[in-house]
């Protein structure tokens, strides 16, 4: 059971490395770099997740906010125009003025570092929000995002909060989860 976690796992970053780098020219054996990884999840993690129709009609593009100044922005913005499921990935900055019902309108909120210092507020302004939060930061991580990534052993891995996920309205699929590390 748990070499094919491993095996997955394994699958998962090699599909994320090669979708996020399809069109950049790398020399063989060069490492792809950690926030390129990260941002791949991202985009693997909208296209294990459900929201509400009434939050995602067809057709419509699913807004991934982000931090300008967060390390996985340019890689995010990369991504920006691939498809997901029938809809079409926007990047939004979600800097100190997106707030309220602008924050509430992202599909994805992309946390680090830097939003440590106002991720209580953005908790409350997030509450019922049909919105996907994923953190690279340890400590937003385990106050309740619903994906929190981090590096263990030149690895990424992920973590899932269910009960954020749940207080989002959000269905994240079964192959999602039995790739995490825990589900809480």
């Amino acid at each position: 059971m748990h070499s094919d976690r491993a095996r997955r796992r394994a699958r998962l970053a090699l599909a994320a490395a090669l979708l996020c780098c399809a069109g950049q020219a790398r020399a063989a054996g060069e490492p792809v770099p950690e926030p390129d990884l990260k941002a791949a999840f991202v985009f693997n993690f909208t296209v294990f997740t459900e929201w509400p129709q009434e939050v995602l009609a067809a057709g419509e593009p699913i807004r991934v906010c982000a931090s300008p100044g967060a390390p996985l922005f340019a890689s995010l913005a990369r991504l920006a125009d691939k498809v997901v499921n029938g809809h079409r990935l926007a990047l939004r900055q979600a800097g100190p003025g997106l707030a309220g019902a602008s924050l509430r309108s992202c599909h994805v909120l992309v946390l680090g570092s830097a939003d440590r210092e106002r991720w209580s507020q953005l908790r409350r302004e997030l509450a019922g929000a049909h919105v996907l939060t994923v953190s690279d930061d340890s400590v937003i991580s385990a106050d309740g995002a619903v994906i929190g990534m981090s590096v263990e052993n030149q690895r990424i891995g992920f973590d899932v909060d269910m009960g954020a996920a749940r207080g989002a309205r959000l269905t994240l699929s079964s192959k999602l989860l039995r790739l995490a590390r825990s589900v809480q």
